[in-house]
């Protein structure tokens, strides 16, 4: 049975490091492992943006701060906040491994999605 682990919490308390060390136990034991997580990008120890990262390794532009800070090439059409976000970069690294999940885990996903953003966006009014 597939699993999935949405990790949330506020920066600095560790996930990715949590995440990188649970794909190298998983990896080192024989576990097929398949997926995606984003790393922030600092510049001059400020953050200006996030990559994704697939577990295989590959990386690519998420968001950056300005469209003209080089890693976005293309038009800035969606943003989220201060970032533009690089909808081909992502559609490009996480679709091919969204689409190996089956629709029953497709939809536990998306509800996953939305609780995690409602969840958000209500901390952020409080």
């Amino acid at each position: 049975m597939a699993r999935h682990v949405f990790l949330t919490g506020p920066p600095g308390i560790g996930k990715t490091t949590l995440i990188h060390k649970t794909i190298d136990v998983l990896k080192s034991s024989g576990v097929p492992l398949d997926g995606f997580y984003t790393e922030e990008v600092r510049k001059d120890r400020r953050r200006i943006g996030f990559d994704v990262v697939t577990v295989s390794g590959k990386r690519g532009p998420l968001s950056r701060t300005s469209c003209d800070s080089g890693s976005l090439n293309r038009r800035c059409e969606y943003r989220v906040g201060q970032y533009a976000v690089d909808i081909p970069s992502f559609e490009c690294l996480v679709l091919p491994l969204l689409r190996k999940i089956s629709k029953d885990n497709r939809n536990n996903i998306v509800r996953e999605i939305v609780a995690t953003v409602q969840d958000c966006r209500e901390l952020n009014r409080n």
